[in-house]
């Protein structure tokens, strides 16, 4: 019972706690864990169902479209970026498109490492000292 309770409050800490950096790269390498493995799916059986999985990578699109910054021009064509995958995603979905899964999935791969990247540099100039 307090494992639980105790699970719950961590789960809660850490959500409220991470920075917003951190949450988008782990939600984009959760999409692109997600896109690996419905193309091995996909691979095993061709006719599979997968409007779940398209459905939480939508989501997780629409979650990381809410935190761009639309007053720069690098946001907005961020925002673009992740429109235009939201919309390959629906023809996936509804015309079974799946040889256009692994375009997506190279795209949010390169946007997490863009994303690590700048959090890497971030770090470097937050936590760079001349002192040893």
């Amino acid at each position: 019972m307090y494992v639980k309770r105790a699970i719950t409050a961590y789960q809660t800490t850490v959500s409220t706690t991470t920075p917003m950096l951190d949450t988008m790269i782990e939600l984009l390498n959760e999409m692109g864990n997600v896109l690996q493995s419905m193309q091995n799916e996909i691979k095993q059986q061709p006719t599979i169902e997968l409007s779940d999985p398209l459905k939480k990578l939508q989501y997780a699109l629409f979650e990381l479209m809410a935190v761009v910054d639309h007053q720069t021009e690098e946001g907005e064509r961020l925002f673009l970026l992740y429109v235009l995958l939201n919309q390959t995603l629906v023809s996936v979905q509804l015309k079974r498109r799946y040889e256009l899964l692994p375009e997506i999935c190279e795209q949010v791969n390169l946007l997490s490492e863009a994303w690590t990247e700048v959090r890497q540099h971030q770090r470097l100039q937050r936590y760079q000292t001349d002192t040893v």
